[in-house]
């Protein structure tokens, strides 16, 4: 029986272990500066992929924003009451630009009196919108809406399809102009 085994048992002690090799300073320098290039490659990545859907998030919701007043828009002209039409301008105008208001309502005279003489009462309904052109500060918005008119003269549907101009003043949605399509 060897020394190194009383009773079955190994003295921990009587075996060599191989010397374990420590890496130099010039090894751990290197692997430093790397692993510090590369966490620093990974914190610029993330900071670009998160600025770039920031911007991708901020411009949907600038369009969401845009089509709303379209939308809007549309709805509040399709929507009247031949009894209130002042309640109806002041509705429809708060939507328009300063410039817009002037010939908005130029357009809208002549209906006026008949809308209050035929006692006439409109709604209207989005079919479909969608995005015709879109930048920072302005933005065409293509409608398709439905308007329903009933007066004593007899009632009506329209199938209106437009096309809306919007502009950004100081930061809100404002309707431009709006022409018909087909």
């Amino acid at each position: 029986m060897s020394t190194d085994t009383i009773a079955g048992i190994e003295d921990p002690g009587g075996h060599e272990r191989p010397a374990r090799r420590r890496p130099g300073a010039r090894t751990v320098r290197i692997l430093t500066i790397v692993l510090a290039v590369v966490l620093v490659l990974a914190l610029a990545s993330a900071v670009w992929m998160w600025s770039k859907q920031h911007a991708a998030d901020e411009e949907r919701s600038d369009r969401a924003d845009a089509t709303n007043v379209a939308q809007q828009f549309a709805l509040r002209v399709d929507t009247f009451d031949g009894k209130d039409i002042d309640k109806y301008s002041k509705s429809v105008e708060g939507l328009l630009t300063t410039k817009y208001k002037a010939e908005f309502n130029k357009q809208f005279e002549p209906f006026k009196q008949v809308f209050t003489q035929a006692q006439a009462t409109g709604s209207g309904k989005i079919l479909v919108m969608g995005v015709g052109s879109y930048d920072a500060d302005s933005a065409t918005i293509l409608v398709a809406h439905d308007a329903s008119v009933k007066s004593k003269l007899g009632d009506q549907v329209r199938h209106q399809r437009w096309s809306v101009d919007l502009v950004k003043v100081k930061g809100t949605w404002l309707v431009d102009d709006f022409k018909p399509v087909n």
